[in-house]
């Protein structure tokens, strides 16, 4: 594991500021990924402004809210970058208790449904499955987990869900008493649980949090990295010290680890192959 406390990222990362942040190449389109007694369900998906022919990576970015509230926007600008630098970006819709009137069971069971469609018509979309990247923000990253993990509650489906790499925001990572949302998943707080499901197949991760987080305890996700450590997995930790949840959206502290998290994500995917290196 590599831990690293925000001052010595901040000497580590390459300079992005809103000047160098490009939020207009891209071309968008949204499509139906699945259909269900409560909606339809679309994701939009964020291209490279110029085509290249080639099977591209790509990065699927769940949104936050506690399985209760959020919207397929909330990773918009992150969308919106990736796809300047030549990677497509895409974010799903899934159903949320404000909206739908749903279990968290649900929101788990559609982000692996996306997962799915993404691998199903791969070929029709662009994208290269060898290079396809799940990510999120508190109970977004919760999904992206959850996308990695062998849940059993889909046993006739035969697409694998996981990605290929991790990246999630200020996740949710353990959801008994102890984390958050045990009282949201009732019966299902310990299956859906990542830190109590974790295997050593998780692709590589990486994880942003604020030590002053008081929604997700940091101390959970000390707790998953050393798990991760002891089954024989490289987790990269960067701590923001007495930050809260959410430090890293845009409209949060003038956007300063928004541009921060976004350029440490990209040196990450850089590192995977999923970009070139600069």
């Amino acid at each position: 594991m590599r831990i690293i406390p925000f001052l010595l990222a901040l000497l580590l990362s390459v300079n992005l500021n809103a000047q160098s942040f490009d939020t207009t190449s891209y071309k968008l389109t949204n499509l139906i990924y699945k259909e269900t007694s409560e909606a339809n369900l679309s994701m939009d998906i964020y291209y490279p402004k110029e085509a290249t022919g080639e099977k591209l990576p790509a990065v699927v970015f769940f949104f936050g809210g506690g399985w209760v509230y959020g919207n397929r926007q909330h990773f918009a600008a992150q969308s919106k970058y990736f796809a300047s630098k030549g990677i497509i970006a895409i974010a799903p819709d899934y159903r949320i208790m404000s909206k739908h009137g749903t279990h968290p069971r649900v929101a788990v069971s559609d982000a692996r449904s996306a997962m799915r469609y993404i691998k199903l018509h791969a070929d029709e979309l662009g994208i290269d499955t060898t290079q396809l990247a799940a990510a999120g923000g508190s109970a977004g990253g919760h999904l992206a987990l959850c996308t990695a993990l062998p849940l059993t509650e889909e046993s006739t489906e035969t697409i694998d869900p996981a990605p290929d790499a991790l990246i999630l925001f200020n996740p949710v990572v353990n959801t008994t008493a102890v984390g958050y949302g045990a009282e949201k998943m009732d019966e299902d707080s310990l299956r859906l649980s990542p830190y109590h499901q974790l295997t050593a197949e998780l692709p590589p991760t990486l994880i942003f949090h604020g030590t002053g987080d008081t929604t997700v305890p940091v101390q959970n996700v000390y707790d998953l990295v050393a798990k991760m450590e002891e089954i024989g997995l490289e987790p990269q930790l960067h701590t923001y010290e007495g930050h809260q949840h959410g430090f890293f959206n845009l409209n949060r502290n003038d956007g300063k680890y928004f541009y921060e998290t976004l350029k440490e994500t990209e040196k990450f995917l850089m590192s995977m192959g999923f970009l070139d290196k600069n």
